[in-house]
């Protein structure tokens, strides 16, 4: 492994934990927003949810960008929104729809980073990609922590908009190191590939298509049909969608829960919930790695095994948490809710990206992240803050909860299409074993034939008879020197 891309997995890492801060800022300020922007929960719940519709949006199309266009390019144009956006956000402004368009440009921009960090990692990682895609996904959770206790220290001293401002002050080194240090060759994938021959740098035009820029010639709804049709995909994106809902439900709202309806200080709260929430999935994503690299990585099933048993694992403890007004006992559910769902993580991103074939990598990740984007990070803000205005915010909590079960159903659907993915692949070994042996058997007495015929009757030289045999195994390639001959 080259030290080169070790330092460029520790800017990502930087840059991955910095573009998540915001995440981490709004939901520990909610109360000095709602007095600031005068919102109701219900508001609120879509301001939360707009930077995830974002993001989905360009989840729509990300894949094909990068196909496209330069993925440095792509990538540096996210810093600046990035930037551009979040100072946009703690501005004074007389309506509150400029909030919310800062919000939702924020995802814009994070998007193509979420989609191409993974597939670079996948990539470059080399032994070391199944624990670096796991400390990849584990520093997400960190980052909003972090970003929770700097919200938490900053509006308790001066206001919240000094958060952001932090924010972007960090991330500008971040943005400098990779538009001036980082180069093309070392961060796009499709220009260049290594041969395992003589491993040398081979020119894309040279060897034809690469893993991003083989599915460039065929259509978008070509290239979704394709994808689409791998079931195994399929179900771990629901999954992990799922999964990215709830904890996007508590990580929003379980601070307001604690304290309404648990009846504990503000404060303890505080305290309490940024420790669960950044040592339970961080430890529960680095766990989930290194049983998966135990495991003999992601691509074998027995991650897939190990995942149907966090599920399980994920759905006990939430089911008392609707139930409880136990501060502690809560709080120690929330935990285990949030470790074992950071453990899926790791191995069931490993799953989908080997689950489809190269050339769909980019692609697939783009099509990862907007399903769980839309189906999982946007809607929990909302329909949380929707369910506590209509009914209460017990009705909201036992449907947060409780949906982790839809994701231990998918899971074992996974499961179940796994077990006919290696079945059909063992007939079809079989199959084309049995056909080659054939050919072979049939191929071998031809040969023997005019072997022996020729040896007994003599009617034509050896070297003769099999040489019109042997032409017809060879191409016919046509050299430089022969064309020019013949002409």
């Amino acid at each position: 492994m080259e030290i080169k891309y070790k330092w460029i997995f520790s800017l990502i890492l930087s840059t991955n934990v910095l573009i998540n801060l915001d995440h981490g800022i709004i939901p520990a300020a909610t109360q000095q927003i709602e007095a600031s922007l005068n919102l109701s929960a219900e508001e609120l719940g879509y301001l939360g949810s707009l930077v995830y519709a974002g993001i989905s949006l360009v989840g729509l199309f990300g894949g094909k960008l990068f196909i496209h266009f330069n993925a440095k390019l792509i990538v540096t144009i996210s810093y600046f929104g990035m930037l551009g956006s979040l100072l946009m956000f703690p501005q004074h402004y007389k309506s509150s729809w400029m909030f919310y368009l800062s919000r939702f440009l924020t995802g814009c921009a994070q998007a193509p980073m979420m989609i191409y960090f993974p597939v670079w990692v996948d990539n470059f990682g080399g032994d070391s990609k199944t624990i670096w895609l796991t400390i990849l996904q584990g520093v997400i959770p960190l980052g909003i922590f972090v970003g929770y206790v700097l919200s938490s220290v900053i509006s308790s001293i001066w206001t919240w908009q000094l958060a952001f401002y932090a924010q972007i002050a960090m991330l500008i080194p971040c943005a400098i190191f990779f538009i001036f240090f980082v180069s093309t060759k070392d961060f796009e994938i499709k220009k260049t590939r290594r041969s395992r021959l003589d491993k040398i740098s081979v020119n894309i035009e040279e060897l034809g298509s690469s893993m991003l820029s083989a599915g460039s010639h065929k259509s978008y709804w070509h290239m979704m049909r394709e994808l689409y049709s791998i079931k195994l995909w399929l179900c771990c994106t629901i999954v992990i969608s799922i999964l990215y809902f709830i904890v996007t439900g508590i990580q929003f709202w379980m601070t307001d829960y604690m304290i309404s309806e648990m009846h504990q200080d503000k404060n303890t709260v505080n305290i309490v919930f940024a420790v669960v929430s950044i040592t339970a999935p961080v430890f529960g994503c680095i766990t989930g790695g290194l049983i998966a690299q135990k495991l003999g990585g992601y691509e074998r099933t027995k991650s897939l095994y190990i995942c149907v048993l966090y599920s399980a694992i994920c759905c006990l403890s939430a089911v008392p948490v609707p139930f409880t007004e136990t501060f502690w006992f809560g709080s120690m559910c929330v935990w285990f809710l949030l470790f074992f769902g950071g453990a899926i993580v790791p191995p069931l991103m490993g799953i989908m990206l080997s689950s489809v074939p190269k050339h769909l990598k980019a692609f697939a990740n783009s099509n990862t992240t907007m399903f769980q984007n839309l189906f999982g990070f946007l809607p929990a803000p909302s329909i949380y803050g929707f369910l506590m205005e209509r009914y209460s915010a017990k009705v909201a909590v036992f449907t947060l909860m409780y949906y982790s079960f839809a994701g231990l159903l998918f899971m074992l659907i996974a499961v179940f299409f796994k077990k006919q993915e290696i079945k059909n692949r063992k007939i079809n070994s079989k199959s084309t074993a049995i056909i080659n042996r054939t050919e072979s058997v049939l191929e071998d007495q031809e040969n023997f034939n005019i072997t022996d015929r020729v040896l007994q009757y003599g009617d034509m030289p050896l070297s003769v008879s099999l040489a019109q045999h042997i032409d017809d195994q060879i191409p016919n390639y046509d050299y430089e020197g022969n064309t020019k001959e013949q002409l």
